[in-house]
């Protein structure tokens, strides 16, 4: 592998200001790397923001989202959505996942982050072969039980689809699911007239003023899935866990980013 996993999540601070952390080993097995768990039957990692980059990234998430909740109750220049997850941070589940392909094919790996006591944990749930999606599939009903929320990008579009018609092909009910935004289609309304395109890494680039670092083009990603379900080789996929936690934290940025005035003027 060209960097390694938290050597690449370091490189996500604006254009001004870089992010750097300590480079830890490849870990022979994903099982070794820290915040690994077994949660029915499914690999879970799971980190803080500060873990993955640095307390100084948390810092700042938590202190931005902390102005904006303070500011966010006398505006009439927001969504009401947009006003609910400021407002309450704590009920919303940012997720998003990894498939292998498009038309039906398996979720190996389903990212969420949650905003709670301080803290912004990262939870990513990997199937580490095809016969573990069901297992997935059970800790997402579980996650979808204790939030009040879902934020997500394009996800009304596509990762909901997928999740429900793979519920649907394991022969498991459909969960009861919270209200859902999605921050692709209030991107568009704001930022579509000024903007090349609103996909979510020109978003990064122009709107959060960062660019990625070593990450993996999404193309690949199926690829690089499959190679590991034969070989069981844990760099490669690494990749893939990076994207995957950028993409969350990239949600929480776009949110903030929506919940500033549009004429740059608190």
């Amino acid at each position: 592998m060209r960097d390694e996993f938290k050597e690449r999540l370091g490189d996500i601070g604006t254009r001004r200001r870089v992010s750097r952390t300590k480079t830890p080993a490849i870990p022979s097995s994903l099982e070794d790397l820290p915040g690994a768990v077994r949660t029915k039957g499914v690999l879970v990692v799971e980190r803080s923001l500060g873990e993955l980059t640095s307390g100084k990234e948390l810092r700042s998430l938590l202190s931005r989202l902390g102005r904006a909740s303070r500011g966010i109750g006398v505006r009439d220049d927001v969504s009401d959505e947009i006003r609910t997850l400021i407002a309450s941070p704590e009920q919303a589940l940012f997720f998003d996942t990894e498939t292998t392909g498009l038309g039906g094919n398996m979720v190996f790996m389903l990212g969420v982050m949650r905003i709670a006591g301080g803290d912004v944990r990262l939870s990513q749930v990997f199937a580490r072969d095809y016969r573990e999606e069901r297992e997935l599939l059970d800790v997402w009903i579980d996650m979808l039980a204790g939030s009040g929320m879902l934020v997500s990008f394009n996800g009304k579009s596509f990762d909901m689809p997928v999740l429900r018609d793979r519920l649907g092909l394991h022969g498991v009910a459909q969960p009861p699911e919270p209200p859902h935004l999605d921050l692709l289609h209030h991107s568009r309304r704001r930022w579509r007239e000024v903007l090349p395109d609103c996909r979510l890494q020109t978003l990064e680039w122009r709107i959060c003023g960062r660019r990625r670092s070593g990450d993996i083009p999404g193309e690949e990603i199926p690829g690089v899935y499959h190679r590991f379900v034969r070989t069981g080789e844990a760099a490669d996929i690494l990749t893939v866990f990076h994207h995957n936690a950028l993409d969350l934290i990239t949600l929480a940025d776009i949110a903030l980013a929506l919940a500033d005035p549009e004429d740059g003027r608190e």
